[in-house]
């Protein structure tokens, strides 16, 4: 998948605070940051048409145009890793431990912020708490046990949760959610386990979070290529980007999450 690569972070945004320097002019979404200037020079062409009252200038809604501003955005992602008693929990923990630490390596520097949720059993866990230190990681990033049932519903939300509290904070954080798994959940909050997971995966597309599903479902060994877990209907729900992953690596992984991040960065130009 050919993504556009992005230098730097500071790029166009609208900002309810009306931060950041304006740069040019846009047609108007909330009306809440008119830029004045470019209106009157798009009413004044149809003065010569419009009942004037005096030498006021009339202005109809076509004219009406809002500022653009430039400022500083950052990344807020969260990691949903999978560590559960299914196939491969051990390599899906540790590939997202190294593509977390390899985001934190620009993380200072681009203002980004980065989390890791994990699930297994009964329950998801903040492992890491959103940071932008690679130290910190590093000390709280230890051997997680695994093994249990697959929660991912509660996976899903832990980590939905995460984004929208800070998100509550600061404004003006783009927010990315990283599934990684093979999507064979066998618990959820009541019976029906699919349409928990599409509700979900429909509250992230909802809330602007954008999602990139990681499916390490193996189906090599099979004749038919069957699929058991929701991953792929997970991505296709959320309008996220979708990457089956059968062969985890560290590089892999870190490469997906850089590639997404600067892609998510540069939609926004």
């Amino acid at each position: 998948m050919k993504r556009l690569y992005v230098s730097g972070r500071r790029v166009d945004t609208h900002s309810a605070e009306k931060r950041g320097r304006y740069a040019r002019v846009r047609m108007p979404h909330e009306l809440n940051d008119i830029a004045f200037d470019a209106t009157m020079r798009a009413a004044a062409p149809h003065q010569k048409n419009r009942e004037q009252n005096g030498n006021s200038i009339v202005i109809h809604d076509q004219d009406i145009r809002e500022k653009s501003r430039v400022g500083k955005v950052s990344v807020t992602c969260v990691f949903v890793v999978d560590i559960s008693g299914s196939m491969g929990a051990e390599k899906r923990m540790e590939s997202a431990k190294g593509a977390v630490l390899s985001l934190l390596e620009d993380a200072y520097r681009n203002r980004d912020r980065v989390s890791l949720v994990a699930f297994r059993g009964n329950e998801a866990e903040v492992v890491m708490p959103l940071s932008s230190s690679v130290d910190l990681a590093y000390k709280q990033l230890k051997e997680m046990p695994t093994g249990g049932k697959t929660p991912l519903a509660r996976g899903l939300m832990k980590g939905y949760e995460v984004l929208i509290n800070e998100r509550k904070k600061r404004k003006e954080i783009i927010p990315l959610l990283i599934l990684i798994s093979d999507g064979r959940a066998n618990i959820g909050y009541g019976k029906n386990i699919k349409e928990e997971l599409i509700s979900i995966a429909q509250q992230l597309k909802e809330e602007g979070i954008y999602s990139v599903i990681i499916d390490t479902e193996s189906t090599k060994r099979s004749f038919v290529s069957f699929q058991l877990g929701y991953c792929k209907e997970i991505a296709e729900t959320s309008g996220g980007a979708y990457y089956p992953l059968s062969d985890l690596t560290v590089q892999g992984v870190s490469s997906i999450a850089k590639r997404e991040t600067d892609f998510l960065i540069s939609s926004m130009i």
